[in-house]
């Protein structure tokens, strides 16, 4: 089997049954042999752009390993519920570790960059 990633957005006025939804996709997967690794729920978040004139959604990351077949009836399902505003499905190539997290910089390394900056104008 295969480990896929799936993220999909839900409209903010469904978000009463965001959980529903999770289910139903959840089901999805394990009806067709496949079963889900992991699930992360972002929450309500602004999009880049609107959807259906929508500047919010409902943002679900779920992660499953499973057969091709799994895919095609989970996009099926998720193109046929009215609720869901995008989606997008990757395969995952499992011989890559997780990204380490970015670093953020602390409050004195930006201070220290922006001195440099203005003790060097010409750059």
């Amino acid at each position: 089997m295969t480990l896929y990633e799936t993220m999909f957005i839900i409209h903010p006025e469904r978000g009463g049954v965001v959980k529903d939804y999770i289910e139903r996709f959840k089901k999805v997967v394990e009806d067709q042999g496949g079963s889900v690794a992991h699930l992360e729920e972002w929450g309500l978040r602004d999009m880049a752009y609107r959807i259906e004139k929508q500047g919010k959604g409902y943002y679900t990351l779920l992660q499953y390993q499973s057969e091709a077949r799994a895919v095609n009836e989970l996009e099926r399902t998720m193109r046929l519920t009215d609720g869901v505003l995008r989606y997008l499905t990757t395969r995952v190539d499992e011989t890559v570790e997780a990204a380490p997290e970015p670093a953020k910089e602390t409050p004195a390394v930006v201070k220290k960059s922006e001195e440099e900056a203005k003790a060097d104008p010409q750059s």
